[in-house]
């Protein structure tokens, strides 16, 4: 098995399930993921949910922080098929990273749990909020495991999983509203996402582990010392990607009032089923990239047709979802059925996120620091500064605003990159 990784063919990506089932997979996730909103919104005021879904930010925005070099640095090595020249197989160095990552998320656990400790004995005022959060700072390490794992799982093209792995969060957060007491506090929702989050972390754990099988033994080889400088290399970019996401939401955390922040989670839980099923079709309607013989660094020919089939399956699966906003957004009822514009923009992050995909992935493996800095730190950048100028006045139209101006900033010069890779000439020798 360590001899196969070696060689690079560490995994798969030919999906050895039918397209009907994987299709029913899907459809399940989706439906989890909007009746999991649905209950919850039901369960709760506007104000009771804006303050919950402030846990998310504070879970898996801080998760993103921690990973974000790990995961660049692992997607490079999936998508470039570097067990072959490293010698490391894939799972291998997930297992390390994973290992990183863990520690990393604890350590600010448990910093995190000191602060709230002090808080509560210095401001008692704060009690009920540092009972509510608790919960989402302990499940920080479940939530940069799962993610981490993810995006690998993500890099070879088996989303799928990570689909499969959310089923648990989603499944928590309807079983909580469920078995709520009628004097049930928001600390009780809290601890169902923790419960769901490291029920999600077993579950990824199990599927990377499928997925990037490794031999007996195996786990405990050390990463090399010039892999480690690689990924120091890449904090910055990491933590400017974490910012490209996550600023939106944690600007809109801090200075909007909670029903804002309930309406924002609503549409943007919504719109996210939009990448349950789109990477998939992408991929359907390009099937070479599901070839292990593809090459890693595509031509130009096969680039262009990848993002043309993007562009088709991302704008044919986005009209629909835009047709039938008034309708989806009205199973939530008042307030938000009124956030029509909101959801459309976030829609459209998610348009440009598929669209830009396979540039995306062929900037990682032809890795240009300087190049991909600009372009995650431009992005990171506008959201940041168009959120915070809007976000008293327009509230989560800003922060819908802001995330679809740094998405096609990303997604734009992720294209620009990939197609302006100088053509490599082959030089012929020649007999004098």
């Amino acid at each position: 098995m360590a001899e196969t990784a070696a060689t690079g063919s560490v995994f798969s990506t030919t999906p050895a399930h039918s397209w009907i089932g994987e299709l029913l997979l899907r459809v399940l996730g989706a439906v989890f993921q909007i009746l999991a909103t649905w209950a919850l919104v039901h369960a709760l005021t506007p104000e009771e949910a804006g303050i919950y879904f402030r846990g998310f930010v504070i879970a898996l925005g801080l998760s993103t922080l921690l990973r974000g070099k790990y995961e660049i640095y692992m997607a490079q090595h999936i998508i470039g098929r570097r067990a072959a020249t490293t010698g490391i197989p894939n799972g291998v160095l997930l297992m390390q990273l994973a290992r990183r990552v863990l520690l990393r998320s604890s350590l600010l656990c448990a910093v995190l749990l000191v602060v709230t400790a002090d808080l509560d004995i210095q401001a008692p005022q704060l009690q009920t909020t540092l009972q509510t959060y608790l919960p989402f700072v302990l499940a920080v390490p479940g939530v940069s495991l799962s993610s981490l794992l993810g995006e690998a799982l993500r890099a070879a093209n088996r989303t799928l999983g990570i689909v499969i792995a959310a089923y648990a969060v989603n499944l928590s957060m309807l079983l909580a509203v469920i078995l709520a007491p009628p004097d049930a506090s928001l600390s009780f929702y809290s601890w169902a996402f923790l419960s769901g989050s490291l029920v999600s972390a077993g579950l990824t754990a199990a599927l990377a582990r499928r997925a990037f099988p490794i031999a007996p033994g195996d786990g405990s080889i050390p990463i090399r010392r010039e892999a480690l400088q690689g990924m120091d290399s890449r904090e910055l970019i990491g933590v400017a990607r974490g910012v490209l996401l996550w600023g939106p939401l944690c600007v809109l955390a801090v200075w909007a009032p909670p029903i804002q922040m309930a309406q924002y989670a609503v549409a943007v839980r919504t719109a996210l089923i939009v990448d349950i099923f789109l990477p998939a079709l992408n991929l359907t309607g390009c099937r070479e990239t599901l070839s292990a013989t593809q090459p890693v660094l595509a031509p130009r020919r096969l680039l262009l047709r990848q993002l043309a089939v993007a562009l088709i399956y991302s704008s044919a699966f986005l009209v629909p979802l835009l047709v039938l906003a008034p309708v989806t957004l009205a199973l939530y009822g008042k307030p938000y059925d009124s956030q029509l514009t909101v959801y459309g923009l976030l829609l459209g992050v998610q348009w440009a996120n598929g669209v830009g995909r396979p540039a995306v992935r062929h900037a990682v493996v032809e890795w240009n620091a300087q190049r991909i800095g600009v372009a995650v730190g431009a992005g990171a950048l506008a959201v940041v500064l168009v959120c915070a100028l809007g976000v008293t006045t327009y509230g989560a139209l800003a922060a819908a605003a802001a995330s679809l101006i740094g998405a096609l900033i990303f997604n734009g010069r992720a294209i620009g990159i990939a197609l302006s890779r100088p053509p490599r000439i082959i030089r012929i020798k020649t007999s004098e």
